[in-house]
């Protein structure tokens, strides 16, 4: 209970930044494949988690205007003074804007995600044992093992893996990569000292055996029980059997390796792989001591912050209030011990990764090594120590820049060949324009169903949408339809539920779970909205007692629209209202600002839209009051594996932001990550009873699963695979470029 606390303040902040403001072009939300992130899948768009996708300022409704007959005059300007980097030996990326984080556990930028993803800190292109190929199915990766993984089911439970490396690995700087670079990932990151001393949201490897007690902030174990070192290049990892049995189960066992030498000289790993211990010789400075006390106070710091963020406008319960206390005065007398050598090494390997490795990963085991980042700018250059992907191939052109562009300018870029590669755009008037090009032969481009969708979620414990309802109501009050073919350009679907059409869940079930009769396929029906809000408290005039009247309404309505003022009404005299806030950046907000207000009218409910900025809106969404204003949020999300939405929907889910709490969610969630491995049909049948669960309960109405396109030069060559799973960043180990 201790750290759960504490530890949810945490996760919201970094967790800020791993949705999309819903709409606008290249706008990829990263729910990240690495365990420690949690952000989407595992909340979930995630949902990367999905990201602070930066949409340019210029975006309105619809492309605007100036979309469809011409740039304006701002963006000719802009193309006309574009600085191209291309070159014979450079590929150049164009992005959205980045924040500059390349490495987990801060923001989740999915554009950062990019950069990530070339230089190995995360994904497909790491030394990681596992990995997820082009189809979004996990299999081990053969260049990083010399065997397949060895897997003992325990009396227990439990499950241990043990693997053995190949010993021709090696870090970008040479140095060779052991087991213990392996054990040091799990043993520092999953450390009850690593989310108070960096304010990270990496949990580290919650899923292995004795973790709880590791991770114990008041009281922690000396050793990691999950781990074993056997020798420099074998090692094994007991999944704990809580978290058995797991459909992905492939997920919970992958492990990563990080390169321990960047960041501590005087660490090593123990010969039994279950703790960090000080190297033979080392002696605490004046030095080290102040760095060690300065730690504390900022830990100390940290934790006040965030325990007054969490429970701001809302009284807080006494068993948070006494966890809270108790982390303090654990920290204040290790303030005032004498420092201790080992959690000093490891809190300075720590704050090196926040704020040193983090921002210039300067050794790494990807394709490509780090070089430089400015002016939203990354520089990269090819490694020379790479062995390649786990299919053994391996990157070949010089260097790569990902650079930030202006979205309205990027398609002509490609044309003049200023940048070679412009990924997932989703506006239909750039994708039409996209297509002509590659008609006239100036460009190619590759499209994919994306893997998420548009949405609006809802808090479901506080306001008025805390009815069923009311949030069923809402989506009766949405032409879906049109949002598709006005934002997407025809570019995409519809969605029911908590899906992506490229889901692999879908393709093989999508048929059977639309076809159902107990899914709902919400759409603009005032009828049905009067009906659901009449199953609702809502169903009085202001008195509190005199029965709504949907005929007055409607004659109220069509006497006078803009005066209009016949609202519900619960027993207590409280109006329907909807208070929903989006991104001013986002075009769904003005097509849902132009289209639902009204309709809601005339089903006796006050819907408001308010347009800000996407940073405030995810403060609103994070950290909700008691009394919160804004209850509706438009957003989008995207999946990577494992899909678990046990995060978001389950009340034990730390990432559950929509507040769900509800015993038949508790329970489809529970049960479809239980499913035996080896049970597919099972578990895409609690896949649809999950599906049919979120259709009704509707702690989200899904907008739109829409297109994406990807954009790139005639000179990009090998760029013939191209999925949700598997952007440019991982089929660069496939491309070249022709003279």
């Amino acid at each position: 209970m201790k750290m759960k606390k504490v530890f949810s303040s945490l996760m919201a902040l970094g967790l800020a930044t791993t949705l999309a403001a819903c709409g606008g072009g290249n706008d990829s939300i990263n729910t990240s494949d690495e365990k420690d992130k949690k952000s989407d899948v595992e909340k979930t768009d995630e949902s990367k988690s999905e990201d602070t996708s930066k949409i340019d300022e210029d975006s309105t409704e619809l492309g605007n205007e100036e979309d469809k007959q011409g740039l304006s005059e701002k963006d000719k300007a802009e193309l006309a003074d574009f600085n191209n980097v291309t070159g014979d030996d450079t590929l150049v990326i164009g992005t959205s804007e980045m924040s500059g984080d390349f490495f987990e556990g801060w923001s989740n930028n999915s554009y950062d995600v990019i950069v990530r993803r070339l230089i190995g800190t995360e994904g497909t292109n790491s030394y990681a044992t596992a990995v997820v190929d082009e189809s979004g199915q996990w299999v081990n990766n053969d260049t990083v093992l010399a065997e397949e993984p060895k897997k003992v089911e325990n009396e227990d439970g439990s499950k241990t893996i043990t693997y053995k490396l190949n010993k021709d690995l090696k870090w970008s700087d040479g140095k060779p990569v052991t087991a213990d670079d392996y054990l040091f990932y799990s043993l520092l990151f999953s450390d009850s000292s690593y989310i108070p001393v960096t304010g990270a949201t990496a949990v580290g490897k919650d899923s292995l055996k004795g973790y709880e007690a590791f991770h114990d902030t008041s009281n922690p174990a000396e050793e990691f029980e999950g781990l074993e070192k056997i020798d420099d290049y074998t090692f094994s990892v007991t999944i704990d059997s809580s978290f058995l049995p797991y459909y992905e189960e492939s997920y919970l066992a992958q492990q990563v390796p990080f390169p321990m030498h960047v960041v501590t000289d005087n660490l090593s790993i123990s010969d039994n792989g279950k703790k960090l211990v000080v190297k033979d010789g080392y002696e605490v400075t004046e030095e080290d001591k102040k760095a060690y006390k300065e730690s504390i106070e900022k830990q100390i710091e940290n934790l006040n912050k965030q325990f007054e963020e969490e429970n701001e406008g809302s009284e807080v319960d006494e068993e948070s209030q006494k966890a809270h206390d108790e982390a303090i005065a654990s920290l204040k007398e290790r303030l005032n011990a004498d420092v201790d050598p080992i959690q000093q090494l490891k809190e300075q390997a720590m704050l090196k990764v926040a704020n040193e490795y983090r921002l210039n990963p300067s050794v790494v085991c990807g394709p490509y090594v780090f070089d430089s980042y400015s002016n939203n700018m990354a520089k990269l250059f090819l490694n020379e120590n790479y062995k390649g992907n786990f299919k053994g191939e391996k990157a070949s052109i010089p260097h790569v820049i990902v650079q930030f562009v202006n979205k309205n300018i990027a398609i002509d870029l490609l044309e003049n060949g200023n940048i070679d590669i412009w990924q997932d755009e989703t506006e239909g008037g750039q994708i039409e324009h996209m297509r002509s090009a590659a008609d006239e032969g100036k460009i190619k481009y590759n499209t994919y169903d994306r893997n998420g969708y548009g949405n609006v979620a809802f808090l479901t414990d506080r306001g008025s949408t805390q009815y069923k309802e009311v949030r069923q109501a809402i989506a009766h009050l949405m032409d879906r339809n049109s949002f598709v073919q006005q934002f997407a350009g025809g570019y995409g679907v519809v969605t029911n539920a908590m899906y992506g059409t490229s889901q692999w869940m879908y393709k093989e079930r999508g048929a059977d779970l639309e076809n159902n009769p107990e899914l709902v396929n919400y759409q603009l029906n005032l009828d049905e909205a009067n009906e659901l809000l009449d199953k609702s408290p809502y169903k009085y005039e202001s008195d509190g007692k005199t029965a709504w009247d949907k005929s007055k309404a409607d004659d109220l309505f069509s006497k006078d629209p803009d005066g209009f003022d016949y609202y519900r009404y619960d027993e207590k005299g409280d109006r329907l209202v909807v208070n929903q806030y989006g991104s001013d950046e986002s075009p769904i907000t003005t097509l849902i600002s132009n289209q639902v207000p009204n309709n809601a009218k005339q089903v006796g409910m006050e819907y408001n839209v308010t347009a800000g900025s996407f940073a405030t809106l995810l403060d609103y969404y994070y950290n909700p009051t008691e009394n919160a204003e804004y209850t509706a949020f438009n957003m989008g999300q995207s999946f990577e594996p494992p899909f678990d939405p046990y995060y978001q929907f389950n009340s034990k889910g730390f990432d559950n932001h929509t507040k769900t709490n509800d015993s038949k969610g508790d329970e489809v969630t529970e049960s479809l990550r239980k499913t035996d491995p080896e049970d597919k049909e099972g578990y895409l049948d609690k896949w649809e009873d999950f599906q049919l669960w979120y259709n009704d309960y509707l702690p989200e109405i899904p907008l739109y699963s829409n297109q994406y396109h990807t954009g790139y030069t005639n000179r990009v060559q090998g760029f013939d695979i191209n999925t949700p799973q598997w952007p440019a960043s991982y089929q660069i180990n496939a491309m070249s470029l022709s003279k």
